[in-house]
């Protein structure tokens, strides 16, 4: 039981031949049994790969051909208790549809598809929505049931990029839901294909200017550009920016050395990349900045990365003396698991991402 750690997808009898088939996110395979977290191949009642932002894996660039948002009339039937009393697991299982505005919505370009009724459409591979766009804009007047549906969508065709391809949606903002997505695709094809000549693109775009934004800064997408950037980067680069990410644990909001730490849910583990970094560059100094987050640092992810980090450089006698003398406060117990030997997702170099190719 576990991860599926071929993280492979059994052949789907009814799709046989699907025109799109993605790989999934590594470590996002179903298991036997399990419903997929993300859309991995076309439909075969239109061909047409359709999902929604957050079901699309980053294991494939595409292109936007342009706006297909959907703004159509959809039937909504309402439910009754007659209905889900004679028919349980259909009604109130998850596989009925027919309530569901947005994946109505769906349905309706499946069949724009499969009709060749929507110039927006031609030459795509299908369309992503953003559901948390979604909004009903009119009401029948006379039936309920019948709502005009505004979400956002767009016409993609899934392409292999060149570096320059890349470093064109590197070098563009950010501005709409589709932006993100194939933003984490840029980051994996860079950690795919160890694009190192875009490490200089991936540090100007990250939120690392000072430490201030490397501690608030950090959007859905930026999380993976980081991984791919401690991936593809010559080891004998400098690792400062690394250290501001490391530094900004040390934050104002508690006294620094405080013994109660607080988590970040923007950050996730983004102190732990730049902590592995950091042990793989031994570079002058690493060693002192890794004692100094773990004393100084009042946000818990921080500390903890450098207590690990001081583990993987061999320098666990100092982290030991700290423990002993109380002075790592409410991570006390996780670093003594570390020390103990206990560690999932050891530093391992060179770093290389969970969530690579």
């Amino acid at each position: 039981m576990g991860k599926d750690v071929n993280n492979t997808v059994p052949p789907d009898p009814d799709n046989p031949h699907p025109a799109v088939g993605l790989p999934p996110t590594p470590g996002k395979a179903p298991l036997i049994g399990q419903a997929p977290v993300e859309v991995l191949r076309s439909d075969p009642k239109s061909g047409a790969y359709i999902a929604f932002t957050g079901q699309v894996p980053p294991t494939k660039y595409f292109e936007v051909i342009g706006r297909a948002d959907c703004d159509d009339w959809l039937y909504l039937q309402l439910m009754n208790a007659d209905m889900i009393i004679n028919r349980p697991r259909y009604y109130a299982g998850g596989e009925y549809t027919g309530d569901k505005a947005a994946l109505k919505c769906a349905g309706v370009f499946h069949r724009k598809f499969r009709d060749k009724s929507d110039d927006r459409l031609v030459g795509a591979d299908g369309v992503i929505f953003d559901h948390e766009s979604a909004v009903f804009t009119d009401v029948d007047g006379w039936f309920n049931q019948n709502r005009k549906l505004h979400m956002d969508g767009w016409a993609i065709k899934f392409v292999e990029p060149s570096v320059e391809t890349i470093r064109a949606r590197l070098a563009t903002p950010v501005t709409s839901a589709i932006d993100v997505v194939q933003m984490r695709a840029a980051a994996f094809w860079i950690e795919k294909h160890h694009a190192s000549d875009l490490a200089a693109d991936l540090r100007r775009i990250l939120p690392l200017k000072d430490t201030h934004q490397a501690l608030t800064d950090w959007k859905r997408a930026d999380h993976l550009l980081l991984r791919a950037l401690a991936s593809v980067e010559d080891d004998a680069e400098p690792d400062d920016v690394f250290r501001t990410i490391l530094d900004a644990g040390i934050a104002k909001m508690l006294r620094p050395g405080a013994q109660t730490t607080v988590s970040s849910a923007i950050l996730g583990e983004v102190p732990f990349v730049a902590a592995n970094v950091i042990v793989c560059r031994k570079q002058p100094g690493a060693k002192e900045e890794l004692r100094k987050v773990l004393l100084q640092a009042t946000i818990r992810q921080h500390k903890l990365a450098s207590a690990k980090g001081l583990i993987a450089l061999g320098d666990s006698d100092f982290v030991k003396e700290q423990l002993n003398q109380g002075r790592l406060g409410d991570v006390s117990a996780k670093v003594m698991t570390m020390l103990s030997g206990i560690d999932v997702e050891p530093f391992a170099c060179p770093y290389r991402s969970k969530v690579s190719a």
